[in-house]
């Protein structure tokens, strides 16, 4: 039960007690002795009752006008995820004129915009109300770490809290005023216990179903998924198509969050902008064992048990078998060739980056539509350069397109769509070398094998070349 309603339910059940009891006195006892159980019972749970009430009313308030509780806005980007805003709440209505950036200070982060609003949710405008929203500087996922101040992962941490500061006088809407302090409110690390920590919102993240097992039917291996399903699937009669989302060795564990929160490979297919105009169901595996190796080695269970989590998918589910994709990264890549290769149609495409296996092994793939990307700079670029070579050399027909990852969305379009709008049926994208990431100036740096799916699932136009793939 919510904490807001736990006195009301208090309330009704004392006045439920206090009627049974003055009826049983009634019905039992003379007029005088009904006036001492009066006094003697009915009274005890109306005291409780008004014991909760006044309880909650200070909590309500809060005793003087002031802060009562600092949220998290926690949005996932190709860097990982981040607090992109900070939603104060206060015991009465904000004048939201009172309110400038320099309001506020937000430890070690920069604060873009202030807004008010009646609702614990992001506005972009002035709504009345007792929540103040902060929106947070979000740097360029390739900006080397080295200069970044917007709140990163550090190393499998994931930064989900904040320390909030105001400074400056607040005015609340019926005048009165609110003092600024040194004072220092900040939202609690973690997840709360066993209840979860409200102060820590994650409209990403929240999307999916967590936590699925799938038994495998022909190895008995358990596999760990998180599914997200489109909304009003069930009742509208269609089919949809499906992404399967398999990460790099980075998130191998039993994090059924790390797997959303260390980039956006999984959650990119679940915006609201994407399902507005391509609703998908979307899969994200857990892997518990780094479960394939650049010695051209992996574990079978792993690799035949997620293709039959597909099959076992599209029976349970209206999936649109005509459009089943793969996607991921390094060891998603390798997993995404070999299985396309051991099952030509269960996959529709691939989009998939900085990753390569044996060329001979995976030749017979050189008919499937595949989207690839790689850095220059990293050591996977020279083995996956065998890989394409080898379709070529079968009959594949591979379309090459070379970018700066720092140039602006509209140039790399101008590079990347003759590749995805020619009639190859494999595509190549390299992110040019000394271009994959940048100082705080915009200055071209080296790029990686990270920092190649930091920039690769907001590139223009790859997303709906994928989805333009049909069977």
């Amino acid at each position: 039960m919510k904490a807001g309603n736990k006195w009301i339910a208090a309330l009704c059940s004392a006045a439920m007690v206090a009627s049974m009891a003055a009826g049983v006195a009634a019905e039992e006892a003379a007029p005088a002795e009904t006036e001492v159980a009066e006094e003697t019972v009915a009274t005890e749970p109306e005291r409780a009752a008004q014991v909760l009430v006044a309880e909650e009313k200070v909590e309500d308030t809060n005793g003087e006008p002031g802060i009562r509780k600092v949220y998290t806005v926690n949005h996932i980007y190709g860097d990982g995820q981040k607090v992109s805003n900070i939603i104060i709440e206060y015991n009465t209505p904000i004048a939201a004129d009172s309110l400038s950036t320099d309001t506020y200070e937000v430890k070690d982060r920069t604060i873009t915009a202030v807004h008010t609003n009646s609702e614990r949710e992001v506005t972009e405008e002035n709504v009345e109300g007792n929540y103040v929203v902060l929106d947070l500087e979000i740097q360029s996922p390739i900006l080397d770490d080295k200069y970044a101040t917007d709140g990163r992962i550090q190393g499998m941490t994931v930064i989900d809290s904040a320390i909030v500061i105001q400074h400056q006088d607040v005015t609340a809407v019926d005048g009165t005023v609110i003092a600024g302090s040194e004072e220092e409110h900040s939202t609690s690390a973690g997840d709360g216990g066993i209840m979860g920590n409200d102060a820590v919102i994650t409209p990403d993240m929240d999307k999916f179903d967590d936590n699925h097992y799938y038994n495998d039917p022909d190895s008995h291996t358990v596999l760990h998924y998180n599914f997200f399903k489109p909304e009003g699937y069930a009742e509208s009669g269609e089919t949809y198509p499906l992404v399967l989302f398999i990460p790099d060795a980075s998130a191998v564990g039993d994090s059924w969050e790390y797997i959303l929160q260390q980039g956006n490979g999984g959650t990119v297919w679940t915006s609201e902008e994407w399902q507005a105009e391509n609703p998908c169901f979307v899969v994200t595996m857990i892997y518990a064992d780094k479960y394939i190796n650049d010695y051209w080695e992996y574990y079978e269970d792993y690799m035949f048990g997620t293709m039959n989590l597909i099959r076992d998918l599209e029976e349970k589910y209206p999936i649109d078998t005509g459009r089943v994709y793969t996607t991921g990264q390094s060891m998603g890549c390798m997993a995404s060739m070999v299985m396309m290769e051991k099952d030509p149609e269960l996959f529709t495409a691939a989009y998939i980056m900085a990753g390569q296996w044996d060329p001979e092994q995976v030749k017979d793939i050189k008919d499937q539509n595949l989207l690839l990307l790689v850095s220059e700079d990293d050591p996977a670029c020279e083995r996956l350069d065998k890989n394409v070579a080898k379709w070529e050399e079968e009959g594949g027909v591979v379309a090459r397109a070379t970018f700066e990852g720092i140039a602006s969305p509209e140039e790399q379009a101008a590079v990347i769509d003759e590749a995805l709008s020619s009639d190859a049926n494999i595509c190549y994208l390299k992110i040019a070398t000394g271009t994959g990431s940048m100082d705080l100036e915009g200055n071209a740096l080296n790029g990686s094998h990270r920092m190649t799916w930091r920039l690769g699932y907001d590139l223009p136009g790859v997303k709906e070349w994928l989805f333009a793939q049909t069977k």
